[in-house]
């Protein structure tokens, strides 16, 4: 079987020299950023759901918890009654675990305390909850904080569940908003990326972005290798869009994490939020799929329920969000 080292020997390197330089692609970040832990403290899937026909998760996006008055389209208020009741429906619908796509909480100087009570609605849940990191969750609380809150050893891991493989990123990795201290060398790696950015009039150019450093990157290409191996297929999970590349919203370094993505037949979806508006796409034979923010539905609210079948992916909308149905395979 072809391996990710193969699909990139226009480089001139094998494995073991793909895996070696490639923190040094794209954002050329200190190797002091230590893999700190490989595995995730608890099972995030509910074993007795997943059966020979497929299973079903959940999935909502910037929820923006906040005792705050509404600003623009942001209802914080109304987030909390509204994840509520997406958690009543994922219980109904007997999911297999849900996923919040980042920015929980708004942010402010009581950040802690919304978590706790966002957390508290999730608590209702008869299912494990997968958390992704968003740029918001940082304002106000310490990444190690916030980490400890969410029941997380870091911000990026991985879990199985029946034949497919998930991966959550972390992708305010290297940034100046990511809880980092500024003494650390992703918060400083962060610092000299978005000054160069920002230098060059790169339209993502915003300290609310940021990007997958280079230790991340090289536990990215190894796990995916390792699935392909195995014959699983891969979803992935994150805060951050990977397109349309150059667009405001997208990762620093998207087009590298697209690529590694895009590399392996495994990567079959992709799902993150962020840009708060629907968005789809097929590229490179993964489909990105862009989710509507809850926080922008307070009447109709905004989430899915995502069925996965042996031979399709059926993303069923509830509110404001859009389904779609695509098959499962890279052709």
């Amino acid at each position: 079987m072809m391996g990710l080292e193969k699909r990139h020997s226009r480089w001139g390197l094998d494995r073991r020299g793909f895996l070696a330089v490639a923190g040094c692609l794209g954002l050329c970040g200190p190797t002091a950023m230590a893999d700190e832990a490989t595995t995730t403290p608890a099972p995030l899937v509910r074993a007795d759901r997943i059966g020979p026909d497929g299973f079903c998760f959940g999935v909502v996006a910037d929820v923006h918890h906040a005792d705050k008055d509404t600003a623009g389209k942001r209802h914080y208020r109304s987030a909390r009654n509204n994840l509520a009741r997406a958690v009543e429906d994922f219980n109904r619908c007997g999911v297999a675990f849900a996923v919040q796509l980042g920015d929980l909480i708004d942010g402010s100087d009581r950040a802690a305390a919304d978590v706790d009570e966002i957390l508290s609605v999730f608590a209702g849940l008869d299912a494990p909850v997968v958390h992704v990191l968003g740029n918001h969750d940082f304002a106000g609380i310490r990444r190690a904080n916030l980490i400890k809150r969410l029941g997380l050893k870091r911000g990026y891991y991985d879990f199985a569940a029946g034949a497919v493989h998930f991966i959550v990123l972390d992708s305010l990795d290297v940034s100046v908003c990511g809880g980092w201290d500024v003494r650390s060398d992703h918060y400083r790696e962060g610092r000299r990326i978005f000054d160069r950015l920002r230098r060059d009039g790169a339209p993502n150019a915003f300290e609310w972005n940021g990007g997958i450093g280079p230790v991340q990157r090289r536990w990215l290409a190894e796990r995916l290798e390792q699935i392909e191996q195995e014959r699983r297929r891969a979803v992935v999970f994150s805060h951050l869009p990977l397109e349309p590349q150059g667009e405001r919203h997208t990762l620093w370094n998207a087009a590298e994490v697209a690529g590694l993505l895009e590399s392996c037949p495994a990567v079959e979806a992709f799902f993150c939020g962020h840009r708060h508006a629907e968005r789809y796409a097929r590229q490179g034979g993964v489909h990105y799929v862009t989710l509507e923010a809850l926080v922008e539905a307070p009447q109709e609210n905004a989430y899915a329920v995502v069925q996965v079948r042996p031979d399709r992916m059926i993303v069923e909308g509830r509110g404001a969000m859009k389904g779609r149905t695509w098959p499962r395979n890279k052709t």
